[in-house]
């Protein structure tokens, strides 16, 4: 089978953790994890790797200024088969943007 890359996002709306990439039958690879700012105060982002059962963090309370960035994961994290990837703002709003590149469809 071919290993495919593609990208799932969101735009996280309030903040309870919101599930941006979940995987079924074949793991997935991270190779890119943003999260933006986009509202107009700083806010903290928590994102958690769930592997069927558990989660685990990724990085928890991270500050995140108004108008700024993040690159969460350096280098490749594998989410298992039937795991997912959730990211929640500090902002009941949500006021943040996620971006996850991923190669899929690895057996």
């Amino acid at each position: 089978m071919p290993n495919v890359f593609s990208q799932a996002d969101a735009s996280l709306s309030n903040n309870s953790l919101t599930t941006v990439v979940s995987t079924t039958s074949n793991k997935q690879i991270v190779i890119g994890f943003l999260v933006s700012n986009t509202g107009s105060t700083s806010i903290n982002i928590d994102a958690v790797m769930n592997d069927g059962s558990n989660d685990r963090h990724i990085i928890k309370n991270c500050p995140l200024p108004n108008g700024s960035s993040i690159e969460l994961i350096q280098g490749k994290v594998v989410i298992p088969s039937g795991g997912s990837i959730k990211v929640k703002s500090s902002d009941s709003s949500g006021n943040a943007d996620v971006i996850v590149s991923l190669l899929t469809d690895v057996s």
